[in-house]
């Protein structure tokens, strides 16, 4: 059995079987979400090196600083949420499979012992 004719097979079983594969809408806003917040914290941080070389007070500098700090975390919490997405849809899937091919071997091994 090649391994596309494997990899038919389980997706005909799970069809057969019902399971949910996917991600509910809750993951993919989170997954979203991610994405945003990664997005937004590289255009802010970036607005706020550009903005931090042209200020003259130190003051108006140190809080741009700030803002930049801010921004890393903020790419860092983004970073996190879409990894967790990412990884949660990896896991599901190889839970699945795991299932898939311990029953696959219970029923051999029930098979040749009746």
């Amino acid at each position: 059995m090649t391994s596309d004719d494997r990899i038919d097979q389980f997706k005909a079983d799970l069809a057969e079987l019902k399971v949910k594969t996917g991600g509910g809408n809750a993951e993919r806003v989170t997954g979203r979400v991610g994405i945003i917040m990664m997005a937004a914290a590289v255009v802010i941080g970036f607005g706020s090196y550009v903005q931090s070389t042209k200020a003259a007070n130190a003051l108006d500098q140190n809080e741009l600083v700030v803002l930049g700090l801010a921004c890393v975390a903020l790419a860092v919490v983004g970073s996190a949420l879409y990894l967790y997405t990412r990884l949660v849809a990896f896991w599901r899937v190889w839970m699945l499979r795991q299932i898939y091919e311990h029953q696959s071997h219970i029923d051999q091994l029930t098979n040749r012992h009746d």
